[in-house]
């Protein structure tokens, strides 16, 4: 007896380890993936804002599809602004020169804030939009996988759909081809994981910061033409000469809520006194004409006589957005105050 009694006693403590040693499985084995996936997406459309986080970048998108945060776009990280029905992106020289730009015109795009268009909208990540798109995408059919991601979540992936499989239920990552192709190729392939943005006084700080930082941005895509119809040069006895020009700019392509930023460099010479350069920037009414000025000095000689001095004007064009950050402002704190 005494030994089946320690027989026994062994067996059980052998049990007991081989239990100890199999791999941890989720619990609550028959949670319904369709009510998680119901709950989740329910509580997803109701949210203020979502933080979306595609490796090192962060979009926040609110309920009526403000935008705020980093994208990566033509392997460069890309500052994002969306207000006012507008995008703006503040990205550097290589991107534009990615998207066709000469090397000049791309570096000064890149230190600037830049009206723009993407082929996928962002817009569309606000939660409501994203909550229907994911509804046609997954179904109650669609076949749904248990899995304990390597943070311990416990979660169904239904489709590339991940939400957890414990109330409260909510969205944890979604695939970017459940979104559509377009928005697959802006945001790449890999899980896109997604969070409530609970501290939206620190949301909204944000943006004013973007809207505050915007000054008057470029509009990437039209182009503008200029043309010089008069230059005056005078000159005073002191060797003070002033270029008056004037400029004709002409839109080439479609610029809403826009104006003409002129850069005129006029270089003002002389064989016996030497060349100079001066300019001004100036903001105008697109297809308009403008009178543009600059000034340079010379140091004349002690010497009698008269000094020949000409000037040749050079203006480009970009045209540039028109923007008022207070209402910009006002309409985020409609959203998040």
């Amino acid at each position: 007896m005494s030994r089946r009694a320690v027989g026994g006693l062994l067996a059980l403590v052998g049990v007991l380890l081989l239990g100890a040693c199999e791999p941890s499985t989720p619990s609550g084995e028959k949670a319904d993936p369709n009510a998680a996936v119901n709950g989740a997406l329910d509580a997803f459309a109701a949210q203020t804002a979502i933080a979306y986080r595609v490796g090192a970048d962060t979009l926040n998108v609110t309920r009526a599809g403000l935008v705020q945060g980093t994208l990566s776009l033509q392997d460069q990280q890309v500052g994002v602004l969306r207000a006012g029905g507008a995008l703006y992106l503040r990205a550097p020289s290589q991107y534009w020169q990615a998207q066709g730009m000469q090397g000049d015109r791309a570096a000064e795009y890149g230190a600037r804030w830049s009206r723009s268009v993407l082929p996928f909208e962002l817009g569309s990540l606000a939660p409501a939009d994203v909550v229907r798109t994911l509804r046609g995408a997954v179904s109650a059919t669609t076949p749904a996988e248990r899995l304990v991601l390597a943070d311990g979540t416990d979660v169904f992936d239904v489709g590339g759909l991940r939400v957890t499989a414990r109330q409260p239920y909510r969205v944890v990552s979604i695939d970017p081809t459940l979104l559509g192709p377009v928005a697959a190729q802006a945001l790449g392939t890999t899980p896109v994981t997604v969070h409530a943005v609970t501290d939206l006084p620190a949301l909204q700080a944000a943006f004013g910061q973007s809207s505050h930082d915007l000054g008057q941005p470029f509009v990437a895509g039209p182009v503008i033409a200029t043309t010089v119809s008069a230059n005056n040069l005078t000159c005073t006895a002191g060797g003070s000469c002033t270029d008056v020009v004037r400029v004709e700019n002409r839109l080439i392509g479609d610029a809403p809520a826009a104006s003409a930023r002129l850069v005129l460099k006029s270089a003002v010479t002389s064989a016996q006194l030497g060349a100079q350069e001066c300019g001004q920037e100036l903001v105008a009414p697109l297809n308009d004409s403008a009178t543009m000025t600059c000034s340079v000095r010379f140091t004349l000689p002690k010497l009698t006589g008269s000094a020949k001095v000409a000037a040749v004007p050079t203006v480009t064009a970009e045209p540039v957005a028109v923007v008022d950050p207070a209402a910009v402002d006002r309409e985020v704190a409609t959203e998040l105050g």
